[in-house]
């Protein structure tokens, strides 16, 4: 099972390898979504998870972007690029997103990107993703999403535990059910990297 601290630990030692590895892999979408997210001017974007701040540099000038990630080592690595690639004020800090220190109906744009795979209680962080919004918000989401596919799903299933063992992340979320659940309106879902594992979910929140 995924902690917390596995979490916090494994991405902390990891940071400085985060884009290497990952980037060429997951960065497809992250442009896409942002013009999806399609803030309007002198909006406040929450971005959940900012991680290394591999979004940064594709949110417009007129925006100001709150982000937050749970591990220090990360954020590290996204200061730099808030000061480097970043074309809009941006302000970092570290924070769970299963307890978001913000107001209620705080927000109309909300990112997160590969995200809710990393997160001990899914729901929970959902909950807490709709409490900050505000209704009608605008959502969108970069995230895995389990495979339809049996022999993908035995792979998924295989894995799943070492993966979620060292605080990597999860297989077994069923995310549009979880939005579904907590009353997400006009979902939207478009495959975002090599083998259709990888999506952008976009929704928004009940009034």
């Amino acid at each position: 099972m995924i902690t917390s601290h596995s979490i916090k630990q494994t991405y902390n030692r990891f940071s400085s390898l985060y884009d290497l590895i990952f980037k060429p892999y997951l960065d497809f979408g992250r442009e896409r979504a942002i013009k999806q997210l399609a803030p309007k001017s002198g909006a406040r974007v929450l971005e959940i998870g900012v991680g290394t701040g591999l979004s940064l540099e594709y949110y417009p000038s007129n925006v100001e972007v709150l982000g937050f990630d749970y591990s220090y080592g990360m954020l590290k690595k996204s200061k730099i690029k808030a000061r480097n690639l970043s074309h809009c004020p941006v302000n970092l800090m570290q924070m769970d997103a299963q307890n978001l220190a913000f107001a209620d109906n705080s927000f109309d744009y909300l990112l997160g990107a590969y995200v809710l795979t990393v997160i001990p209680d899914p729901d929970k962080a959902v909950r807490e993703l709709f409490r900050v919004a505000r209704p009608g918000a605008k959502v969108v989401i970069m995230n895995y999403i389990r495979s339809r596919n049996k022999l993908m799903g035995l792979i998924e299933d295989i894995f799943h535990p070492v993966f979620a063992s060292i605080g990597l992340f999860t297989l077994n979320h069923d995310l549009p059910g979880l939005l579904k659940q907590h009353g997400a309106q006009d979902i939207r879902i478009e495959p975002t990297s090599l083998l259709n594992l990888h999506f952008i979910v976009s929704f928004t929140v009940p009034a």
